[in-house]
């Protein structure tokens, strides 16, 4: 037979008389097919076959331990994108929540705990989020170095996380994002951990803690915060009783600031710098005319507070560490010694929302390390426009007094303001 492959209505090189399309072409393509190379198969796709073997299996066991397995990865990559609910959505939900529910904490502490899972899904646990998390899932699933177990946990994640197209759900029916709401949950009370051991440390004065929270508290000192967490969230009760007293601390503050009965929390170039990179959504909040512009305005200007926070780490820190040395002065009074210490924790415990009350209503005005800061710092306020020349000389100061830190802060402010220049 001819190596040249016929043409369809050519006669069948076998010598049968008939047309190639009726005699050999059939066999021939079906040998062609089954010597063609198979196509390379997708890297998790065997990790997906198992998954969905997982869902079909009538032992949801397997299930369970892979949603375990998927908490644990989550949990050790930290709050990165598309792996968690907004943030200041949640923690705001989850606060606001604890206050509301005072009362059911006491009646049924359990109850009120499920009452909080189900009302942050139901707010959070849109369509749009499970989308994102179903594409992170997956993209997360083909990480190198992964083991195949961990792969097909984040395979589940990603098949649980799918929706349907259109109609209704239900977030609740959703075992991933309970896992989401587990981890995030630890992780907000993780970061209210300083204020969770100051207020257990009065619970243990007055002798009101068991020998349990007591080793917690007492691990929490040494730097180990997982036991005092734990303890915490098997307690509702507890931690509404320490955000009772977080709200009873930033209120105190927030007054003492309004009133001007206490020092300003902040240095002049911490001022400067949040003057200049606050300029334009505070004026915004300020000329805000109707309900709707106001409360775009707000959230643009709470926004704005939490981007600058971020892109300075050292601010927070830095404060935080100034006011609890300050807290133990033995010069200042008693009165000062607690509005600084309440500070500390407060501002650690609610940065963004104790950083705009300290900037909307602050009678005091930040006290000069020196006279000649506090003169660069009156030029500075007399002018009617702030260009980055304009802090140069205060720049310079700052350097020279040895001050890398604030000269370094004032810099970043004249990087601003040669795009954003200030007309006071």
């Amino acid at each position: 037979m001819s190596s040249q492959k016929p043409g369809r209505n050519d006669p069948c090189p076998c010598g049968s008389g008939k047309k190639y399309k009726a005699c050999h072409a059939a066999e021939d393509r079906a040998r062609e097919v089954s010597a063609a190379p198979a196509a390379p198969q997708h890297p998790i796709a065997r990790d997906l076959e198992a998954a969905m073997g997982m869902l079909g299996d009538s032992d949801m066991s397997r299930v369970s331990e892979a949603l375990e397995r998927l908490g644990s990865l989550l949990a050790g990559w930290g709050p990165a994108p598309g792996l968690r609910f907004d943030a200041t959505a949640f923690d705001t939900h989850v606060s606001r929540e604890f206050e509301r529910m005072e009362d059911a904490i006491e009646r049924d502490a359990a109850q009120a705990k499920n009452a909080l899972r189900l009302g942050t899904l139901r707010e959070l646990g849109t369509r749009s989020f499970l989308e994102k998390l179903r594409s992170t899932l997956l993209a997360r699933a083909t990480t190198a170095g992964l083991s195949s177990e961990d792969r097909q946990a984040l395979c589940l994640g990603a098949l649980l996380s799918s929706t349907p197209k259109g109609g209704r759900f239900q977030p609740e029916d959703r075992p991933v994002l309970d896992v989401v709401f587990d981890v995030q949950f630890r992780e907000w009370a993780s970061r209210q951990s300083r204020e969770l051991a100051s207020r257990m440390e009065t619970l243990q004065a007055g002798g009101a803690l068991s020998e349990e929270a007591v080793d917690a508290l007492r691990k929490a000192g040494e730097g180990e915060m997982e036991p005092l967490v734990k303890y915490v969230e098997a307690d509702p009760k507890l931690a509404s009783r320490i955000a009772q007293e977080g709200r009873e601390r930033a209120t105190r503050v927030e007054s003492a600031m309004r009133l001007g009965a206490m020092p300003s929390v902040f240095t002049p170039d911490e001022q400067v710098w949040l003057t200049t990179v606050l300029w334009e959504p505070l004026n915004a909040l300020k000329t805000g005319s109707s309900d709707k512009d106001r409360t775009a305005t707000v959230s643009a200007f709470l926004a704005a507070v939490r981007t600058a926070l971020d892109s300075d780490k050292e601010f927070l820190a830095g404060m935080l560490d100034r006011l609890r040395i300050r807290s133990k002065d033995a010069t200042l009074d008693e009165a000062t010694c607690a509005f600084l210490s309440d500070a500390a924790v407060a501002f650690e415990a609610e940065p963004v929302r104790m950083v705009l009350a300290a900037i909307l209503t602050s009678r005091n005005e930040p006290q000069a390390r020196s006279a000649e800061e506090q003169v660069v710092r009156a030029d500075l306020e007399a002018k009617t426009r702030w260009t980055a020349e304009d802090l140069e000389p205060y720049r310079e100061l700052l350097a020279s007094m040895n001050l890398p830190a604030p000269a370094e802060r004032i810099r970043r402010a004249q990087e601003w303001l040669r795009s954003h220049p200030i007309a006071m």
